[in-house]
């Protein structure tokens, strides 16, 4: 895994070193609405694609759920441990991108930068051990242990749709990506309730198999070149619409909490316009168009 990690940042060092060559030809007023917006020979949407890791947080620290507990005679008391796994997230859909002159502008930017969408899949997991010592009756000494464990791996199909805000910076090549969305996660495989060992199944709860959420995407990006954007950065759960658990976006499983959070990279591919074949006009026209194009 460490390996995977390696190799995985190390292209997008590469992949960055590449961008600092800025092939867009730009005015100096093209800053105005939001960057540089050269839309010349392509549409303003196409492909995009996502995948990267997740992990699902839980407590931090191991809690003694039962400090005093009696059960046939026997005093005992048991702890809960949780932790996360490693997931994957992977999606493909598309990105639009606002043609029309913005209504609102932030920090000199248009508000809505473009809207995407995509299906795919999300892969979260995670385990819980059970520690029963029992003690003698004063309660203070223990006098035998057991222990019980349990993991998952939970695949859902996922549908997602977010509005995008971007920053630009001077260079109007590097950018911070603000996304605001929703996504739905339904449970197609996985899914294992067995415990192995001892356990308390009275303190069980399990995920429905449909998830709505409310989450935020906060990544940098970079135009690699004109029609082709890169982004990497978390994103994170912050409201769960359904199940309703008063608004945690909290996954139970076992006996425990579990908040999923992907690192994801995101790809954007302009689709590029095809001729239509008809005159295309003069070259005052031609001139006249590009510099349309390349202030929108």
């Amino acid at each position: 895994m460490r390996n995977g990690i390696l190799i995985l940042f190390t292209l997008l060092f590469s992949l960055w070193a590449v961008a600092q060559r800025d092939l867009t030809y730009r005015k100096k007023n093209s800053k105005a609405f939001g960057g540089a917006r050269d839309f010349s020979n392509y549409r303003p949407y196409g492909i995009q694609f996502s995948i990267g890791p997740n992990y699902t947080f839980t407590k931090l620290k191991t809690e003694t759920v039962s400090p005093d507990s009696m059960y046939q005679g026997q005093r005992f008391r048991y702890n809960q441990d949780p932790a996360g796994r490693v997931g994957l997230y992977a999606e493909v859909g598309m990105a639009h991108y606002p043609m029309s002159s913005p209504k609102f502008l932030l920090f000199g930017n248009r508000l809505l930068s473009y809207v995407d969408w995509g299906l795919g899949v999300r892969i979260h997991g995670g385990k819980e051990e059970t520690l029963v010592q029992y003690t003698d009756a004063s309660g203070t000494n223990v006098i035998s242990e057991e222990t019980g464990k349990g993991e998952f791996y939970n695949i859902n199909g996922s549908a997602r749709l977010a509005a995008h805000f971007n920053y630009y910076f001077p260079n109007n090549i590097h950018f911070i990506d603000n996304g605001l969305g929703v996504n739905a996660n339904y449970r197609i495989g996985g899914g294992n309730q067995n415990y192995d060992g001892i356990h308390f199944p009275e303190t069980h709860r399990f995920n429905n198999n449909l998830d709505v959420l409310l989450h935020y995407d906060l990544a940098f990006g970079w135009k690699m070149r004109r029609g082709c954007y890169i982004m990497v950065g978390p994103q994170i759960p912050i409201l769960g619409l359904y199940e309703w658990k008063a608004g945690s976006p909290k996954i139970d499983w076992f006996s425990s909490k579990y908040y999923p959070v992907t690192l994801k990279v995101k790809f954007i591919w302009l689709f590029k316009q095809k001729p239509n074949g008809c005159n295309t006009g003069s070259d005052e026209d031609k001139k006249r168009e590009k510099e349309y194009q390349q202030n929108r």
